[in-house]
């Protein structure tokens, strides 16, 4: 019903155009209106009854319109699958970025969010689940490790995402004792307040991994 109204208001506004050329311009004939005008109603026509068109002819050459729908899904499903395999090269490259800084950030996990991002936009987490996991879990370990200063274990790629605190607990822990235990290991910072909001802006980095990681755990396949 829907392709009904649109196909007729294709033809309705085609015939007023049509009317408006004829009246308005003097190089605009009769027999081009009337052409025009009739070729405005086919084309209302096949978009109305688009389901029920098979073939129409244009210039003697016959174009099969369910042949055209089964080719552009075709093509829909192979850009689909071709999407998917992108990511799934692009996402293991983001840990061979440098992991240089001077603050307590990964500079990987920028890259990993953006990335992150664009996969939930074109939805294909689910797709991509063991890839973003493999990597995520890399991030999580490295981002934790810059915040050796707030608990007492040391945590390798070998431990699991369970074995990791959570960012609630990690700001829990930060106390001005932490705060001056981190900087007695890491000599740039001689102001504390500097020296704890970098450790803020560090545990949120971890968070937004954190985050990720529980969303991905309820994912089931």
């Amino acid at each position: 019903m829907k392709n009904i109204f649109l196909g007729i208001l294709v033809v309705i506004l085609g015939i007023s155009l049509s009317l408006y050329l004829f009246i308005s311009s003097d190089k605009f004939s009769g027999a081009e209106f009337v052409a025009l005008s009739l070729g405005f109603a086919v084309i209302g026509l096949i978009v109305g009854f688009a389901k029920e068109v098979q073939e129409f002819t244009i210039a003697g050459n016959g174009v099969k319109l369910k042949q055209l729908r089964s080719e552009a899904e075709r093509q829909i499903k192979e850009l689909e699958r071709a999407k998917v395999e992108l990511f799934r090269l692009i996402l293991p490259h983001v840990l061979q970025g440098s992991q240089q800084t001077l603050n307590q950030i990964d500079p990987r996990i920028k890259s990993f969010l953006n990335i992150f991002d664009q996969i939930q936009t074109f939805r294909i987490v689910t797709e991509l689940k063991p890839q973003i996991e493999d990597v995520l879990h890399v991030l999580l370990i490295c981002q934790y490790g810059k915040l050796r200063s707030l608990y007492d274990d040391s945590k390798t790629i070998e431990n699991s995402f369970e074995e990791l605190d959570s960012p609630s607990w990690l700001f829990i822990s930060l106390s001005n004792e932490k705060v001056d235990q981190f900087m007695k290991f890491n000599s740039q910072y001689q102001d504390s307040d500097i020296a704890k909001k970098d450790l803020v802006e560090g545990i949120q980095a971890y968070a937004k991994l954190y985050e990720i990681k529980v969303k991905l755990d309820k994912i089931t396949p």
